[in-house]
């Protein structure tokens, strides 16, 4: 396989729009209210696959009905599921979205089977059969978070195996204790810009990816929302692409199809520029439509958007 995707996963349920929260009110009509997949790591899995990419998944999922849908998710998109868990033990990860009409949103999180996700849950001998190992939903997978990640990672690179990871929000504000056994063993580190502050303790860009270069990371990817990305290499110049044009209309999985149209130009060989751009490409489209990876385009979707927008 081209990537192992290993982490997070939930289902979604969707309201929109929803301007604001008033328990005065005893009943508010929305527009909409739909399930759907999220969690950082499926939506990477997914825009990867949807990308032209073979993609395996390894996670755990409950044995409820909230299971069986993101199993089925998993088998319909053609994502290798051996590395799929599933458990009595707890309840399907879920997440209650509200969403408002310029496409932000919030998010009311219950972890469930993520919080019993472990190094030991995952088969390693997929490690041995994929390109690139990545980890996505860092700080909300507490047993594999920190030494566990690192050594899936440690193990990764021991095999000549291209590493990544991506974070979400750490609502228990430990920041870089957790991460930093895995900066070492990560080729790609790729943070939102609001995380990547809490975990350097620096606001601008360049002093972040220095701070992650100097710990151990070879190439720092910085997602900066509507103003694009900043990337700095290792022994190299850091360098800044802009975001494209896009009718905004739910920004959930905004950041991890972003890490998906970059990993898909990593396997493809192509410069860390181009690789960028692409990146920035696949998350215009994906926020075009309601849910994290409704959007999601082909690649030669994306490639033809780049060029029609001159990039």
């Amino acid at each position: 396989m081209d990537v192992l995707c290993v982490g997070q996963l939930c289902a979604d349920v969707l309201v929109r729009p929803v301007e604001r929260l008033d328990y005065g009110v005893d009943t508010v009509r929305v527009d909409g209210i739909d399930i759907r997949n999220g969690g950082d790591c499926l939506n990477v899995a997914l825009g990867l696959s949807r990308l032209g990419l073979s993609v395996g998944f390894s996670g755990k999922v409950g044995t409820d009905m909230l299971g069986d849908y993101l199993a089925g998710v998993i088998a319909e998109s053609g994502i290798d599921a051996r590395g799929l868990r599933r458990t009595r033990e707890a309840g399907t990860c879920a997440c209650l979205v509200l969403i408002n009409g310029k496409g932000d949103r919030s998010f009311f999180y219950r972890g469930g089977t993520n919080d019993l996700f472990g190094l030991e849950d995952i088969d390693l001998s997929l490690v041995a059969e994929a390109a690139v190992v990545h980890v996505g939903g860092t700080y909300l997978l507490p047993r594999l978070d920190g030494a566990g990640a690192a050594a899936l990672f440690s193990s990764a690179r021991s095999q000549g195996k291209i590493t990544s990871m991506d974070v979400t929000w750490d609502t228990t504000g430990r920041w870089l204790s957790v991460i930093e056994p895995c900066l070492p063993h990560l080729s790609y580190f790729m943070p939102s810009i609001k995380e990547a502050e809490q975990i350097a303790g620096r606001r601008d860009p360049e002093g972040i990816a220095a701070f992650f270069l100097e710990r151990g990371v070879g190439t720092v990817v910085i997602k900066l929302g509507d103003k694009g990305c900043y990337v700095k290499a290792a022994g190299k110049d850091g360098f800044s692409t802009g975001a494209f044009r896009a009718n905004v209309v739910d920004t959930t999985g905004a950041g991890d199809s972003f890490v998906a149209g970059f990993l898909s130009g990593i396997i493809r060989g192509w410069a860390l520029e181009r690789c960028a751009a692409l990146a920035c490409a696949v998350a215009a489209l994906n926020i075009q439509k309601v849910g994290a990876t409704a959007g999601l385009p082909t690649f030669d979707e994306a490639r033809r958007f780049m060029e029609d927008q001159g990039r």
